[in-house]
């Protein structure tokens, strides 16, 4: 790519930016800060919580499914089955955890 066309690009992205209006682009600032300080109260929050409360709610509705996937697999390797699971489907469980929506997804990937 020439650099003619490399600075045609960014002044485009440029003055994609300056078209948002300043209302929208609070919003988004607002929506991040939002974010950010919910992320640190959650955090705290666990923190706060009795050792039952803190596995209930971030560690024993992954591993009950994994638990269950494994019983029914009942694979040569169960612990590194489980392993597996866990990380395979460790995303699907924090973006709930972080929503404070502590029920186990309907259909976890095994």
């Amino acid at each position: 790519m020439s650099e003619t066309s490399l600075q045609g690009n960014q002044s485009r992205k440029e003055d994609q930016a300056s078209k948002i209006p300043e209302s929208v682009k609070k919003i988004i600032s607002m929506e991040k800060e939002n974010e950010t300080n919910a992320n640190r109260k959650s955090r705290i929050d666990l923190n706060a919580l009795p050792t039952r409360q803190y596995l209930d709610q971030t560690v024993v509705p992954i591993l009950l499914q994994g638990l269950s996937a494994l019983a029914k697999e009942r694979p040569p390797d169960p612990i590194n089955y489980l392993a597996a699971y866990l990380i395979k489907n460790k995303n699907t469980y924090d973006s709930n955890n972080t929503n404070s929506n502590n029920n186990a997804p309907q259909n976890p990937q095994t």
